[in-house]
């Protein structure tokens, strides 16, 4: 089964950058002309094995701005690499309910998404119309200013990404995949206690309407 975005997984930088290497710009070297290594390793999968989604899998992007000038919408945050399937999604939502915390806070800790890379305030949820090519494997510490997250720190549950390369290209985006649902979302959820706090608020909310009609 070919995979639509083939070409684009067989690319020389997509193993480097699916690894999380910090890639410089393209060089001429006495060999030919590649992507230099600049700047060691930030973020990333350890261990990329590759994969093939057929027609049909699931998927869960999360993205959007950290400047707020910025809105994502649907088309913009599809067009990442970086996916869950459906099942890993679920392992997840598990985890943030386990401990009462959103689905955006666990995907940032558990997934490695410092706040100067995302807010995380959209969410694409696609279904794949052709066979993609994909490296999966679970997150790397990742540090943007004086964030840094590590999804193994105390004892987190390992989440396997997907890194899928070529879905920047809208003709390859609309052939490989639909996004059947997205929406904005509260950035601040993003953050440890938001929904606790989020929950509060919403049940003062309520108490105060209540009262109101009384």
């Amino acid at each position: 089964m070919q995979a639509i975005n083939q070409e684009y997984f067989d690319r020389p930088e997509t193993l480097k950058i699916a690894q999380g290497k910090q890639l410089g710009r393209l060089t001429h070297f006495p060999d030919g002309d590649r992507y230099s290594d600049d700047g060691g390793l930030n973020g990333g999968i350890r261990n990329p094995k590759p994969r093939l989604l057929p027609p049909g899998t699931q998927l869960v992007r999360f993205g959007g701005s950290p400047h707020r000038d910025a809105r994502p919408f649907a088309a913009k945050v599809a067009a990442g690499e970086w996916w869950l399937d459906e099942f890993r999604f679920k392992v997840l939502e598990a985890w943030a309910n386990a401990r009462g915390e959103s689905v955006t806070y666990a995907v940032r800790q558990l997934c490695a998404v410092p706040a100067g890379w995302s807010d995380m305030s959209y969410v694409v949820k696609a279904r794949t119309r052709s066979p993609l090519k994909a490296y999966a494997g679970y997150g790397r510490p990742a540090t943007s200013g004086q964030s840094r997250i590590d999804p193994r720190h105390d004892h987190r549950v390992d989440i396997e990404q997907l890194f899928i390369p070529g879905l920047a290209s809208p003709d390859l985006r609309k052939a490989a995949i639909i996004v059947y649902e997205d929406k904005f979302l509260d950035p601040a959820l993003s953050h440890k206690g938001a929904r606790a706090k989020a929950e509060f608020a919403a049940a003062r909310d309520a108490r105060i309407r209540n009262a109101i009609r009384r």
